[in-house]
């Protein structure tokens, strides 16, 4: 399989696999109940530990997560196709549209980012 460089080309390729094994690309709202089942799956794992215990969690087992991301990119990107949106312009209006609200703000994060 061709390594993936561009959301466009996962989005692509996510459609062609849809297409190949006959899957509607029409609107379905059971894409939106896969999306917050594979997130409360991954919360999970993480639910009733402090900052240290998840970290090393997430250390001892990046499987997990390392699946369950894909899972979310995969069901995505089926849910773009599905309402015709194009997920690499999305992901770039709303970065922009972040990044400029926070661009003079310090974070206000309960959870500093260690360099």
């Amino acid at each position: 399989m061709k390594h993936i460089e561009k959301m466009a080309d996962a989005q692509k390729l996510v459609k062609k696999f849809a297409m190949d094994n006959k899957w509607s690309d029409a609107p379905n709202i059971d894409k939106f109940d896969h999306l917050h089942e594979e997130l409360i799956e991954m919360s999970k794992h993480l639910r009733y530990k402090n900052a240290r215990e998840m970290t090393k969690y997430i250390r001892d087992n990046k499987d997990i997560f390392d699946d369950g991301i894909g899972d979310l990119f995969f069901a995505l990107c089926r849910l773009a196709n599905q309402l015709g949106v194009d997920i690499q312009q999305s992901f770039t209006l709303v970065s922009n549209r972040i990044l400029t609200k926070y661009k003079n703000k310090k974070s206000e994060s309960k959870h500093p980012v260690k360099k």
